[in-house]
């Protein structure tokens, strides 16, 4: 009889346990009741260890400290710069802001850089990419200024998210990462951290961590420094968008080296792309599908962990995110010979409108007859890699996918690549689909006037050729950036070709044009 009992004790034991469990397993997510800061800091689910790449937090947070980024990943794939921090690959960390609606008593928001999230599961946190990480653009007014405005859903133009990534795997796979040296680290940050949590970290998450990098580089090897095959590297503001999905979602996996290198797109104002082709290739007209499908990336192969409801702030949040008016950033002293006197750019403006209704407004404005619609690559001339590397088969695979929440049904691949609204188009350099053209005003230069190395991730903003500051400097005789990426348009998938629109205007029409596109 007493075993009996003890046996149905157990048993109940067991099931409270499990339904517990079953109960806590998405875990809770640091959540914001202000919009901005949910887009910022909130969760998409990339941040639950069963996706497929989160990270436990306090790895995370001692990682650069440790592992100064430039010395741990392979020469010349790190970055130019010796930061002991994210700030080494763009990412930017706000010090002094205002707290958020929602803001909970001991809740930390500035611990960490803006597009990383953190989610307590089981009692431990973990961190993961969200869609701030790419869509938040960094710009200072003059190169003399010490902080940056910060832009939300903009392009990323400062991230590096490869480095971000290949530092990662470095410093996972660096024989200096065992728990002996990582743990002191940690209690200097965390001295209060009780045994319990110390130990998980010690025995379950730093073996961990070190047994799934070998499988997540050879999801990667598209970016890994030692396949010979890799793509060209990305550079600030730019990622390989479909690799990743044809080694995850296409059976069998299909290791493609299409190089599909694309800039990070703006996401504001997406009310108004209602109904058009969304993505550089326009593989889909529906803003949800888009968004999972960005999501997906991050969230890898456990479809269910993707937080859905928080997706969707997301997505509400960029439905009436409103573009950044150039008149409301640009200072009141310009550098000299940018054309932006107020009387000046007042007269070139209204001749602007007519020569972008001329030139431009088919394509590009809201009642234009091809606004959100394909053009055909033949017709645009514009680097097709990326349009190649969306196949079919790919297609395919994705619109099989679906949970109980969603499901995906309308990716097609295309045969060119959607003409898209120019709202906040003033911030949105560098141009063409693979950011190959540096500022507006060479673009409307033809092709072989435009600059075949230019400089890509700075924050100083170019007021007179309407771009970020992308001279590129000479250092022992060879082309350098500094502390930025030096853009090669010669390098597979980076073409500056095509785009002729506007080229063969007078040099007055020009300036009337980029006047007026400064307006929108």
């Amino acid at each position: 009889m007493r075993q009996r009992v003890l046996g149905s004790l157990a048993a109940m034991v067991v099931v409270v346990g499990g339904i517990v469990a079953w109960n806590h397993r998405l875990g809770v997510p640091e959540d914001f009741a202000d919009q901005q800061a949910q887009f910022k800091y909130g969760s998409i689910g990339t941040d639950h260890p069963m996706t497929r790449a989160p990270i436990p937090y306090w790895i995370w947070k001692v990682l650069p400290i440790m592992f100064t980024p430039s010395a741990v990943i392979k020469p010349g794939f790190g970055p130019a710069n010796d930061l002991s921090s994210y700030a080494a690959f763009g990412l930017i960390s706000e010090t002094d802001m205002p707290r958020p609606r929602g803001f909970s008593p001991g809740q930390t928001v500035f611990e960490r850089p803006i597009g990383l999230s953190k989610r307590t599961v089981f009692g431990l946190d973990f961190v993961g990419v969200n869609c701030a990480f790419c869509h938040t653009t960094a710009l200072r007014k003059m190169a003399t200024d010490q902080d940056v405005e910060i832009i939300l859903g903009g392009t990323g133009n400062t991230i590096d998210i490869e480095k971000y990534f290949l530092f990662m795997f470095a410093a996972f796979s660096d024989p200096r990462f065992t728990a002996d040296a990582v743990m002191p680290e940690i209690l200097k940050l965390n001295k209060d951290m009780g045994l319990v949590e110390r130990s998980v970290y010690r025995y379950v998450m730093m073996p961990y961590m070190r047994h799934v990098v070998p499988d997540l580089k050879k999801q990667f090897d598209f970016i890994d420094p030692d396949n010979a095959t890799r793509m060209p590297k990305f550079g600030p503001g730019r990622v390989d968008t479909w690799a990743a999905y044809k080694r995850t979602f296409m059976h069998p996996p299909h290791p493609d080296t299409t190089t599909g290198v694309a800039d990070f797109p703006a996401i504001w104002n997406q009310k108004a792309r209602t109904g058009m082709r969304l993505h550089w290739d326009g593989n889909t007209d529906i803003l949800e599908e888009r968004n999972i499908i960005s999501a997906l990336a991050m969230i890898g192969p456990r479809l269910e962990y993707m937080d859905v409801p928080r997706l969707k702030r997301v997505t509400d949040f960029s439905m009436d995110l409103i573009p950044p008016r150039y008149v409301d950033h640009v200072p009141v002293s310009v550098p000299e010979g940018a054309d932006d006197e107020q009387a000046t750019r007042r007269v070139l403006a209204e001749r602007g409108r007519a020569v972008f209704e001329s030139e431009c407004a088919d394509c590009h404005a809201p009642t234009g007859m091809r606004t959100g619609r394909v053009e055909p690559i033949g017709d645009l001339g514009t680097e097709p890699n990326r349009l190649a590397a969306f196949t079919h088969e790919l297609a395919d695979a994705l619109n099989e996918l679906e949970t109980s929440a969603w499901k995906l049904r309308d990716f097609r691949a295309q045969h060119g690549y959607a003409n898209m609204l120019l709202d906040g188009i003033w911030l949105r350099a560098p141009y063409l689909h693979n950011g190959s053209v540096p500022n507006l005003r060479d673009l409307l230069k033809v092709p072989d006037q435009r600059p075949p190395l230019f400089c890509r991730g700075s924050a100083v903003y170019d007021w007179t050729n309407v771009g970020f500051v992308s001279a590129v400097a000479s250092q022992n005789g060879e082309a350098s950036c500094g502390e930025h990426f030096l853009f090669d348009t010669k390098q597979p998938g980076n073409g500056n070709g095509g785009h002729l629109y506007g080229t063969s205007l007078g040099e007055l029409d020009k300036m009337a044009l980029l006047a007026f596109l400064k307006t929108l």
